[in-house]
């Protein structure tokens, strides 16, 4: 019998992850295995989680970080414990992602919307194997079956096989781009297939022109810390790095809603570019939620 390990991580959002824990434990094959693993929230998350769920259980497991960490060393510390076990395949997920069909054994789930639009930025296509440049899958596509070649952590399902090959997350991202760089170690073993009817739904109230200065600067410093890992400092991709930061630069001009964090967003662009070229990595005190 295939054995399926469900990894979920959580900070600060009590009712949707218990909302997600509920998906996973009454899907029609349910898996052996969850765990649980809370960067260190704030919110009363254990308490509320231990008493909607029985985690006596040995196969239901939660774990509660000592400080946050940020979702990289989160999925890294849920996978290695997953990898523990006798599993065949690893689920892997936000807190904010219900599972709302059977995964039936496949890669990953198309990612819905609350307003039932598909959500775009977790499925991509590399358009620039040099730059490691992406465009999303289009709307139309997902009424059929595809591959693809970049996932995010949200409702993907991975065979032990290749986790066991690629090893875990980069712990050192703390947040952003740690599933881009996932991605791109597993891809080497082929292309991604996303089953259409297999859904999750994805409750984020995150939008693109909602953005942080600190977790701005993770984007900007994982960026180009994955792309010199995966493709070296050639001249291409120092002229991608300048390019990149340049063009976050000028959004600050273009959007106006950036001009009242112009600063901030500055100053967390040109550090996170600067890290990023040097490889410091790992949880930033100036850049923390």
């Amino acid at each position: 019998m295939t054995k399926i390990a469900c990894v979920i991580v959580t900070f600060n959002r009590k009712a949707l992850l218990a909302e997600a824990i509920e998906s996973v434990l009454t899907q029609p094959e349910a898996p052996e295995y969850v765990f649980v693993i809370d960067n260190a929230s704030t919110d009363g998350t254990e308490a509320f989680i231990q008493q909607q769920f029985d985690f006596d259980d040995q196969h239901l497991v939660y774990v509660r970080c000592q400080q946050n960490l940020g979702g990289s060393a989160g999925f890294a510390t849920g996978i290695r414990l997953a990898l523990q076990t006798d599993c065949d395949w690893i689920s892997i997920s936000d807190d904010d992602a219900i599972v709302t069909q059977p995964q039936q054994g496949v890669f990953s789930g198309s990612v819905l919307l609350p307003n039932g639009h598909h959500d775009a930025m977790h499925r991509e296509m590399i358009t620039n194997s040099q730059t490691l440049t992406v465009k999303p899958i289009a709307e139309a596509d997902y009424a059929q079956d595809f591959k693809y070649d970049i996932f995010s952590f949200v409702g993907i399902l991975m065979s032990r096989g290749i986790v066991e090959r690629i090893g875990l997350p980069e712990q050192d991202y703390f947040i952003r781009f740690d599933d881009f760089e996932y991605a791109l170690r597993a891809r080497k073993y082929g292309q991604f297939l996303n089953v259409h009817d297999a859904l999750v739904l994805h409750k984020t109230t995150y939008t693109r022109t909602a953005i942080a200065p600190w977790k701005e600067y993770y984007v900007m410093r994982n960026r180009l810390a994955s792309l010199f890992k995966h493709r070296g400092q050639t001249r291409v991709t120092r002229w991608y790095a300048r390019r990149f930061l340049a063009r976050k630069l000028f959004a600050i001009l273009l959007f106006r809603d950036r001009w009242g964090q112009a600063g901030p967003l500055i100053k967390a662009y040109v550090q996170g570019y600067r890290d990023g070229w040097h490889d410091r990595l790992g949880r930033n005190q100036d850049y923390l939620p």
